[in-house]
């Protein structure tokens, strides 16, 4: 996804400390891997990340042949990890985002989906969607925050489906189906 969104960014979460956002890198792979690792809960993200080191290889293996991925940096610490997968309609892009337990609740999530969502508007999609699981609380509101509205969801009952338009076709589009 090529945009004019000048990454790396240097955000402030809210205590005021800073916090950087960057396309991942190969090299990153390692530190990406080991965040994962120590990452809980475990399988607390409709079943993501996979418990064990073998299942995080595989997982990274697939997930990272598409789309874009950006990582959070605290204190030069890989500590969050954002993908932007394109899904097969070619207007929509889905969004997955894991952040470190040590820096939930700072506000980072919810700038890190507010990128998220200007990137993909840069790059000409029409909509972000994305699935939460429905105790998920804390992840609700960040996406709520960032824009996002729940919809009609064809998921199982413990999850939702949460979108963003953005562009005022798709906009129209979908108003004109209800």
């Amino acid at each position: 996804m090529t945009t004019t969104t000048q990454l790396p960014l240097v955000l402030f979460d809210k205590q005021g400390e800073p916090f950087t956002v960057r396309t991942m890198e190969p090299a990153d792979r390692a530190a990406l891997h080991a965040m994962y690792l120590d990452f809980q809960p475990k399988r607390a993200a409709q079943g993501l990340p996979p418990e064990n080191e073998y299942g995080v290889k595989r997982w990274l293996d697939h997930i990272l042949k598409g789309g874009e991925h950006l990582l959070v940096e605290v204190n030069d610490m890989l500590r969050g990890h954002l993908m932007l997968i394109p899904m097969e309609d070619g207007g929509s892009i889905e969004l997955a985002i894991y952040l470190h337990q040590t820096i939930r609740g700072r506000g980072i999530g919810t700038a890190m989906n507010r990128v998220a969502v200007n990137l993909a508007r840069l790059a000409g999609y029409q909509r972000v969607w994305l699935s939460v699981e429905i105790t998920n609380m804390p992840a609700i509101r960040s996406y709520q925050k960032a824009g996002f509205t729940r919809i009609a969801s064809k998921l199982l009952a413990h999850e939702i489906e949460m979108e963003v338009l953005l562009t005022d076709r798709e906009r129209e589009r979908r108003s004109a189906k209800s």
